[in-house]
């Protein structure tokens, strides 16, 4: 039934997608990224306005209903709808891929594990899909604001909408948007070219390896099954390029690049610049290099690329500044820690001041030397060997490979104004690429805090999202030139006919094919020395997820001994924060407490005892240690509403701190027969339950 409930959401797209391809006159393979974006704008503004239920019944009975209208046969044979028009490479291999994974997924059910998939990515889905509402709206017992851009879990959400949550849905929805993208950049290739869009499908299928995956792995490598918004940020940068340039090509509907260009904006907050480059990259090439004059629809022109960086800028302002404000505001009203970072314009500002050799005061005063050495260390990554952040080495590698294509393109262009249009592209992205490391620079000097930057946490995750977008661009330019010849092509032109009927004549075509499948070829190679074909996504084991099934099961058991309202107090004795994260998710929608002091940050898992049981030795333990009182842990518990304690682990320091304040002296828990304490007026009481696996 599950499987079916995800083809449903399919179903939708497809018909939405045979819409826009037989109604509005955009190609096949470009058709379902549109849809996609378009789907995922519209949940996003019913969510802000509250109904999000009703505004997804209502999308999917848009998505339905236009569908079957454009589908419907007519009896007038002038008006029957073209179907041999959604049938392309780029259709087929949307859709195969889609099913394929949705069919594999089900069958394998993959879970979430990461840190970070824990403590928001799989978490924000799983609260969606459960409330029916944002989960930046959501009650989850932590101390701040959770205002990360909604569209990933919208995605997850439209694909989740019908049957009951499951993770595996979370990765089927995310690879759909991968599949999108790689469609959009096979673009109008049609089955004759079947020499360039194999391999050119070979070379997409391993991008998110290729700039991800750098050492010969021991473990399971999840690109292909991760909830991080990492990988789609670059693949919908890339993906709304190579979606206007095709839309040139087949003389579309400029409009359908606008909902993507949205979308790169609502995935993720820090790679909101990447959406101002695509945008950027659409905008110059739409208003600089025009089929005709130049003076020629001018104004047009002007408003279209006006209309690029309102897309974008839009969904930034709504949510960002008016939305977020509204939740921080809100949050620190509530007794929550309330906006923890500086003002990005200041941030801005300051480092371009520092840059400048300019003074700067304060806070950033105080942070110079950190930024400045953030910049450093990220150069000794671009450049030295530390900086291994791709299966072809360091960064200055990827950046040779990258405009290694787009000279490619160039050399195989059919004409001046291709060449102008590609050079244009290489040019323009390679300096928004100065301008992105400028971004990650300034996150790490006054964003981040000193032990991140310290040692750049998290910079491969950054750094290899604009990597993957600007080759996706690169490719796109490639796959461009090397459209059919045999058809019409709309290049922009300048001498006439004569030269259009030059443009349209093969030109180093066996050569383009040749390199192309050159590519693909090395791709694959590589891929296959660096990833283990048993410890990627088409091998993995059911053990890789043991842990997991062990701490969602006993999660299931404790929660069957609970009522909705409780509120779970977790003590894990040794935890790092993760335990109490995957008891969050794992839980809800009964809540999880966030365990600790607010003001302080203490809480999210860790050790609790007394002062002077704390460790010597340093280590996890003593990292996060919270120094409570008897008393104190009994006000925190009580005070916050809490109605029950899960020991999910004990140690003697939990014992000899705390033994008093349970009815039992703890004598249930040491002996494993409970995991779970009610909070009553004679203290903690062990609840009867039957512990097993443990």
């Amino acid at each position: 039934m599950e499987l079916l409930c995800v083809f449903a959401a399919l179903a939708a797209v497809f018909l939405f997608s045979a819409f826009l391809t037989l109604k509005c006159g955009l190609h096949s393979a470009l058709a379902p990224l549109t849809a996609l974006a378009v789907a995922v704008f519209w949940l996003t503004v019913w969510g802000m306005a509250g109904p999000l239920l009703a505004g997804a019944w209502l999308l999917y009975a848009a998505f339905a209903g236009l569908g079957l209208w454009a589908l419907w046969p007519r009896k007038d044979p002038a008006k029957r709808p073209d179907y041999r028009a959604l049938l392309t490479p780029g259709a087929v291999l949307f859709y195969g891929m889609a099913a394929a994974f949705a069919v594999y997924f089900f069958i394998r059910q993959p879970m979430a594990t990461g840190f970070d998939e824990l403590n928001l990515w799989a978490t924000a889905v799983k609260v969606t899909k459960v409330d029916d509402s944002l989960y930046a709206t959501a009650t989850l017992g932590t101390p701040w604001a959770v205002t990360q851009n909604p569209g990933l879990p919208l995605l997850s959400y439209f694909f989740s909408f019908f049957g009951s949550y499951a993770d595996w849905k979370i990765y089927l929805a995310y690879n759909a948007l991968a599949f999108a993208v790689f469609a959009a950049v096979l673009g109008t290739l049609g089955f004759s070219r079947f020499r360039i869009a194999v391999p050119l499908a070979a070379v997409l299928w391993c991008v998110p390896y290729f700039f991800t995956t750098y050492n010969h792995t021991i473990y399971l490598n999840t690109v292909y099954m991760t909830s991080y918004g990492d990988i789609p940020a670059g693949l919908v940068m890339g993906g709304a390029v190579a979606l206007w340039l095709a839309l040139r090509r087949s003389n579309g509907p400029k409009w359908a690049v606008l909902p993507v260009l949205a979308l790169a904006a609502n995935l993720k907050a820090n790679t909101f610049v990447l959406a101002l480059v695509a945008a950027g990259l659409v905008a110059v090439d739409a208003w600089l290099l025009p089929d005709g004059k130049f003076r020629r629809g001018l104004a047009r022109r002007t408003g279209f690329a006006a209309a690029c960086f309102a897309a974008p800028l839009a969904v930034y302002y709504l949510w960002n500044v008016r939305y977020v404000g509204y939740l921080v505001a809100q949050n620190t009203s509530d007794g929550g820690v309330g906006e923890t970072t500086a003002v990005l314009s200041d941030v801005v500002v300051s480092g371009i001041r520092i840059l400048l050799g300019q003074p700067v005061e304060g806070f950033f005063a105080e942070r110079q030397s950190q930024f400045l050495q953030a910049i450093a260390d990220m150069g000794a990554q671009f450049w030295t060997s530390a900086g291994a952040l791709s299966m072809i080495g360091q960064g200055r590698n990827v950046v040779i490979l990258i405009l290694a294509v787009f000279l490619l393109a160039v050399c195989l262009a059919p004409c001046l104004k291709a060449r102008l249009r590609v050079a244009c592209a290489a040019v323009c992205s390679t300096l928004c690429f100065l301008g992105y490391n400028l971004m990650l620079a300034l996150s790490y000097g006054f964003i981040f805090k000193p032990f991140q930057a310290e040692s750049l946490t998290d910079y491969n995750r950054y750094i290899y999202s604009y990597y993957i977008g600007w080759f996706l661009i690169a490719l796109a330019c490639l796959a461009l030139v090397l459209q059919p010849y045999t058809e019409t092509v709309r290049f922009p032109v300048k001498d006439g006919p004569a030269a259009a009927a030059k443009c349209s004549q093969p030109r180093f075509a066996l050569a383009g094919q040749g390199a192309v499948l050159l590519l693909a070829a090395a791709m694959l190679f590589r891929l296959n020395q660096l990833v283990l074909p048993q410890l990627s996504v088409l091998g993995f084991s059911d053990s890789e997820f043991a842990d997991r099934k062990a701490e969602r099961a006993e999660a299931q058991l404790v929660c069957s001994y609970l009522e909705p309202d409780d509120r779970v107090f977790y003590v894990s004795q040794g935890d790092n924060g993760e335990g109490w994260f995957s008891a969050v998710f794992d839980f809800y929608p009964v809540l999880v407490d966030y365990s600790g002091a607010v003001s302080t940050m203490e809480g999210g898992g860790g050790t609790f005892g007394l002062a002077e049981l704390e460790p010597e030795e340093e280590g996890v333990k003593k990292y996060y240690y919270h120094p409570y009182t008897a008393q104190r842990l009994d006000e925190t518990i009580r005070e916050n509403g809490c109605t029950v304690l899960y020991l999910q682990q004990i140690d003697e320091i939990f014992v000899e701190s705390y033994a008093e304040l349970f009815t039992d002296g703890l004598a249930a828990a040491q002996n494993g027969e409970t995991l779970l304490y009610r909070v009553t007026e004679a203290g903690f009481a062990p609840v009867e339950m039957e512990v097993t696996g443990r």
